[in-house]
């Protein structure tokens, strides 16, 4: 028996915005299932399971800043202060490209920040860069067929 694919979390208030990012990462061959959120609180929840070992650990989590509950930076800070899920990689999709939001950011230690909406298209490309060849399910047809 095979296990299940480790699942992309993602945290996007937006749902057009949230099936235009799962609709790009099936275009460029990436399957692993996509678990989205549209709350801090909802994510926080299931990062939570994560940890506790009753849900399964995401390989990467997209994260938006703007949320309707909370900021992406206060459940970037959750994940980090949490042993278990530190270790998370996490790019920040977000359409603030305000100094403060990006260093904010990085400093905790996000792999990429992309803004929306040009970021959008490059996501692909940057998951891919993350070197992840062991997680990520990547279906071996051609995109062409």
């Amino acid at each position: 028996m095979n296990p299940s694919p480790a699942p992309i979390l993602l945290l996007e208030d937006e749902r057009a915005t949230a099936a235009l990012i799962t609709q790009l990462l099936a275009a460029e061959r990436i399957t692993n299932p996509v678990i989205g959120f549209e709350t801090g609180a909802g994510a926080i929840a299931h990062l939570d399971r994560v940890a506790a070992g009753t849900a399964p650990t995401p390989v990467l989590c997209v994260l938006d800043l703007s949320l309707p509950d909370m900021s992406g930076i206060d459940v970037l800070r959750h994940v980090r202060s949490n042993p278990a899920l530190a270790r998370l990689n996490v790019i920040m999709l977000t359409g603030s490209g305000h100094d403060a939001d990006i260093e904010t950011a990085y400093d905790l230690g996000i792999a990429a920040y992309l803004i929306k909406p040009a970021g959008m298209h490059g996501l692909p490309d940057v998951v891919r860069e993350l070197h992840l060849p062991y997680e990520l399910m990547l279906d071996p047809e051609s995109r062409d067929a």
